[in-house]
């Protein structure tokens, strides 16, 4: 991580009402915005976490506000520590338990997530949980109003496994010199207006995590010989009597909070656009680092031309043995599989921009992965062919485009094709791959041809700027299109997204 000097900057308060969907009409950044001589410590410290022109995102709303301490013990495989979450009730109706995810405990992660002690507003409160440990319910000790914030406190432990990547979770796991601890603490639910706290059991099929924007200020006690790796930028490092480090990080605002602890791997960077990029390789094979490095690099600039700009100041990526999937995305980091950097095809390539994709497409727009997959996982995929267009490898972008369209056209000559909207939950018999990646992949070629190619790019841009920080739903994505192409998609939505019409392939 990059340790600089904390910018100061003269705050900014910006009043947004409601939540949700994007429906509301879109903040931007020349809006007319209230000074404040009133600096906040929590949000000036962020600042590090971005790139200048983006600090007054951090204002953008009054974010939920995480404050974690924790202690490794690579040894045992365990963490311990502490969580404080200020959250504001931004519904219509009284809260009167506050849901947590425990991700750790599905089964797929083959650790353990234990809440030790809660309490809110400092009272010590009851609590339940659903679905074998992987949410709990927190008992307020009285009605939290609409608009009204209130402040939980937990203590938690966690446990991971180890070189456990062929039968869980890679992300969550100490294998090849990564210990990645992929969601570790207790993460806020998501209120939906309307239907209340997400509490559905979380499905094996595709990304566990579903979450809203919020802002981390993280301190990380850990052996000196440990390198950590996290969302956001270090801000600050002590090295205690016991020879072990203390670290804080800071985020801006994300969607979750990843933290890895490595060994044995090595480092590069670069600058792209005012973001530190470092990529880190195990130490046998440098040149496998710097091949990273220059994809991860191209990748972020074109896509900040292509989308709109990525607001942070540090973007990595890490080697890692994941063994059952080639990527995985997290706010500011992506795991790619080892085995990808020995290869000499275009799969680690097509891999790194996928996942670098999904700094768009999950992190700045986020969706609901458990329920409109595609959504995300539609449009990232359709990123591989906008990167390979936009490097000039046009056999390339071909090729990817071919490889979607060979997965679907199997999928329904077996009878097995589905809505994009279909929950993966409901896409069993090898279904998901070739619905939510070939097919949704797909709709958006289709869609690129039908509002032609200077509507589709006013669409990308508009959707970032529109739906920035906020989760949406097909709808949203729709109303987003019809908006830059100035026409109606209702039948092209339809056939789609919410049947399985047999529509033309693209």
């Amino acid at each position: 991580m990059i340790k600089s000097m904390i910018r100061f900057i003269l705050l900014i308060v910006i009043t947004l009402t409601g939540s949700g969907s994007w429906i509301q009409p879109a903040i931007f950044r020349d809006e007319p915005a209230i000074a404040t001589a009133v600096v906040d410590p929590f949000i000036t410290a962020q600042t590090i976490a971005m790139r200048p022109d983006y600090v007054t995102d951090l204002t953008y709303q009054d974010w939920d506000r995480y404050t974690i301490q924790i202690q490794l013990d690579p040894a045992a495989l365990q963490l311990s520590g502490n969580l404080t979450v200020r959250l504001t009730n931004r519904t219509t109706v009284d809260f009167d338990t506050i849901w947590f995810h425990l991700y750790p405990n599905h089964p797929d992660f083959g650790g353990r997530l234990d809440v030790t002690s809660a309490r809110i507003d400092d009272i010590p409160v009851s609590s339940r949980t659903l679905h074998n440990d992987t949410l709990i319910g927190l008992q307020t000790p009285h009605p939290i109003a609409p608009g009204q914030s209130t402040t939980v406190t937990m203590t938690f432990t966690a446990r991971t496994p180890r070189n456990a990547s062929r039968k869980s979770f890679g992300a969550y796991n100490l294998e090849a010199g990564v210990w990645s601890i992929a969601s570790f603490y207790p993460m806020l639910a998501r209120y939906i207006e309307g239907i209340g706290w997400d509490t559905r059991p979380i499905v094996s099929r595709g990304d566990f995590t579903v979450s809203a924007i919020a802002l981390y200020d993280v301190t990380v006690e850990a052996p000196v010989d440990w390198q950590l790796v996290t969302s956001g930028s270090q801000l600050e490092q002590h090295i205690l009597a016991d020879g072990r480090q203390r670290v804080r990080f800071v985020s801006g605002p994300q969607r979750e909070f990843y933290l890895a602890a490595l060994q044995g791997l090595v480092a590069t960077s670069a600058d792209v656009d005012g973001t530190r990029v470092i990529s880190y390789v195990q130490a046998n094979d440098p040149d496998a680092g710097a091949r990273s490095l220059a994809i991860a690099t191209t990748a972020l600039r074109i896509f900040n031309q292509r989308f709109g700009a990525y607001p942070y100041a540090e973007f990595e990526i890490i080697q890692a043995a994941l063994t059952q999937f080639y990527g995985m995305e997290y706010p500011g980091v992506v795991l790619i599989e080892q085995r990808l950097y020995q290869r000499n095809d275009h799969l680690l390539e097509t891999t790194i921009a996928h996942e670098i994709g999904h700094q768009w497409w999950y992190g700045l727009v986020g969706n609901d992965a458990q329920g409109e997959a595609w959504l995300d996982e539609g449009l990232a995929s359709y990123s591989q062919i906008l990167y390979y267009e936009m490097i000039d490898n046009l056999t390339q972008a071909q090729a990817e485009l071919d490889a979607f369209r060979a997965a679907y056209r199997r999928l329904r000559e077996r009878g097995g094709d589905a809505p994009l909207a279909t929950p993966p939950s409901e896409l069993g018999n090898g279904r998901y791959v070739p619905v939510v990646y070939a097919k949704g992949a797909l709709f958006f070629h289709a869609l690129r041809q039908q509002i032609g190619e200077a509507a589709f790019n006013d669409f990308l841009q508009g959707y970032v700027t529109a739906a920035r920080y906020r989760e949406i739903a097909g709808p949203d994505l729709l109303r987003a299109a019809e908006e830059a192409c100035a026409c109606t998609l209702d039948a092209m939505f339809h056939n789609w997204v919410i049947t399985a019409e047999p529509v033309t392939i693209p």
